[in-house]
């Protein structure tokens, strides 16, 4: 059999690891791109095995115990009370973490197994009652105590205190030559994590040797640690012949070193160690890094790290906004020609077109996709000859205040255009990135007739036409 440092997932979800202890900030922008994960700190990974349960308080309760039913082999059927409450407490030890803890062990055992051999006799193999402390049946039935104490320490001799009494003491030897002759079982030792130390049954294993450690048949304690760090621990009970396998590859010095590889990025290919564990989970495993919300966030159970794009937060759309736009256009009307052939006009199109830089605003209510809005565009006809005689002045400015209607990203609109006409018209305009937008328009100016003082009649002006685009920004 292996014990193997591996992480068994209950049910399927994604596991975050946080290379170090993230902001609010940052667990917001995690649950946000991965909804439901199990969060944990990358120490878990290293950890993610190993008993939290403190081993002390079932040793102290064993030793109690012992201390306790050692006075009972003066009572009429004591030896009830003593494996009955002996058995409990052998089995509750999980983890020996030392020498002195094996010993206590052995010692229980040994006086475990006198009372059952005490009570039952050679009834061992045959009464029912003895099931719970025997191995084997019949005349083949072995006491279960003693082999588990001798899988501890194999043919060691027991003390009086242990085993009082001859009758038993002789039985116990048969034991001792039975292990002797049964086939071992061994501990193969896999890949352990820098500066890890390995223990069997309280005792360290010199992994050094890279050879297989010989065992009783029994059971037996595993223990792999890095300083005060318990990678992997475990008991189980092994047959003769058998195998067991103890790998833990990944502790606190490779934890650090895959922590570093995060902040590098993507691409680079999981440490080997750091895989056992991560396949382990059977899930999709991720590591992060805080970044004051905005988190370095890479998938690795794939072998290689591959960027997680943050999932940003939904922005609440208000229904007011404003665009301002700065852009150029052209600007077309015959009254160019008319007012300034006697300037020197020439007699061509270039008279009547005009290019103008152009500067534009608005303000915005939406509700949904509709949108109404107030603005104005304002453009300046640039060239000799593009400008209009207004009264006793000139112009080459064409100012359009108007209102606007229809979706968010294109309206018809409509309002007076100075300096003498109804434009009629529509706009436009596309987000680019976050505020950053494009925009066009254009107006066609109707001609609106204009009284003149005294006798003069009245003057009519020839239509204009308008066109612009431009780049913005848009304000929510």
């Amino acid at each position: 059999m292996s014990l193997v440092l591996a992480l068994i997932g209950s049910a399927w979800a994604d596991r975050l690891y946080w290379t170090a202890p993230p902001s609010p900030a940052d667990i917001d922008a995690a649950e946000r791109t991965l909804p439901g994960a199990s969060a944990m700190s990358l120490d878990a990974l290293v950890t993610g095995t190993a008993p939290t349960s403190d081993p002390g308080p079932a040793l102290d309760t064993l030793r109690r115990e012992l201390d306790s039913v050692r006075p009972l082999v003066k009572e009429f059927d004591g030896e009830l009370q003593i494996m009955a409450r002996l058995a409990k407490a052998t089995a509750d030890v999980e983890a020996l973490r030392n020498p002195d803890d094996t010993e206590l062990l052995w010692e229980a055992l040994c006086f475990q197994g006198f009372a059952v051999h005490r009570y039952f006799g050679d009834r061992l193999g045959t009464d029912p009652a003895a099931t719970p402390y025997r191995v084997g049946s019949g005349a083949d039935a072995q006491v279960a105590a003693w082999i588990d104490a001798a899988a501890l320490f194999g043919p060691r001799e027991p003390r009086k205190e242990d085993i009082p009494e001859d009758a038993q003491r002789l039985a116990f030897d048969g034991v001792r030559a039975m292990v002797q002759v049964m086939p071992a079982a061994s501990l193969a030792v896999g890949q352990l994590a820098s500066g890890a130390t390995l223990m069997l049954d309280g005792r360290v294993v010199d992994t050094r040797a890279q050879v297989r450690t010989l065992m009783v048949p029994g059971r037996h304690f595993l223990e792999v640690r890095v300083g005060d760090t318990v990678l992997l621990r475990g008991d189980t009970r092994l047959g003769g012949g058998s195998t067991m396998s103890a790998e833990a590859p990944f502790g606190p010095a490779e934890r650090e070193a895959l922590a570093k590889m995060v902040g590098e990025g993507a691409g680079w290919t999981v440490p080997a160690a750091a895989m056992l564990p991560i396949t382990g989970a059977g899930e999709p495993v991720y590591l992060a890094q805080p970044g004051k919300g905005h988190p370095r966030l890479v998938r690795v159970d794939r072998g290689t790290a591959e960027t997680i794009a943050i999932v940003m937060p939904a922005r609440e759309q208000s229904p007011l906004a404003v665009h301002v736009a700065l852009g150029g256009g052209w600007v077309s009307t015959g009254d160019f020609f008319l007012q300034n052939v006697e300037s020197g006009a020439p007699y061509d199109e270039s008279s009547v077109n005009a290019f103008a830089p152009a500067l534009s605003a608005d303000g915005e209510w939406r509700a949904g996709l509709f949108a109404a809005s107030v603005g104005a565009t304002a453009l300046l006809a640039t060239g000799e000859f593009h400008s209009l005689t207004t009264g006793d002045s000139s112009t080459s400015a064409f100012v359009y205040p108007h209102a606007g209607v229809g979706l968010t990203y294109v309206q018809a609109t409509i309002g007076p255009m100075f300096p003498w006409y109804l434009g009629v018209g529509g706009k436009a305009r596309a987000a680019v990135w976050e505020g950053l937008e494009v925009s066009a328009g254009g107006v066609y100016g109707l001609p609106l007739e204009i009284a003149r003082s005294g006798s003069d009649p009245a003057f009519t002006p020839q239509p204009a036409y308008a066109a612009w685009g431009g780049v913005g920004w848009g304000f929510e």
